[in-house]
């Protein structure tokens, strides 16, 4: 083997465990850890709808019935899958309700 293909062959070689190496995000799949796959799988819980828990679990889940200030900003955003996981959806609206009554309550 010649230098050239010696070298054709190394940087080829470094190609490919390069490639290998790097990962990629992969879409759920229904076997995966993950609590959720769609808005759909998740849903509202609680005494007063201030959990967002597996669609599921909703029906069985009971909270105290105690009402805070912030559980009104809720309806400023969706209870739905983030990444896997049930929870609420960050909006603009949401976190400016919350930070309106956290300056209101000092």
């Amino acid at each position: 083997m010649n230098l050239k293909h010696m070298i054709a062959a190394l940087l080829l070689l470094a190609a490919i465990v390069t490639a290998a190496c790097q990962t990629q995000p992969q879409p759920l799949q229904a076997n995966d850890s993950a609590e959720c796959l769609t808005d759909a799988d998740c849903a509202t819980a609680g005494c007063s709808g201030e959990l967002c828990v597996k669609a599921e679990d909703a029906d069985d889940t009971i909270t105290t019935c105690e009402y805070k200030e912030e559980y009104a900003c809720l309806k400023q955003t969706n209870c739905g899958c983030n990444e896997g996981k049930c929870g609420w959806k960050e909006t603009t609206e949401y976190a400016k309700c919350i930070a309106d009554i956290s300056t209101t309550n000092k």
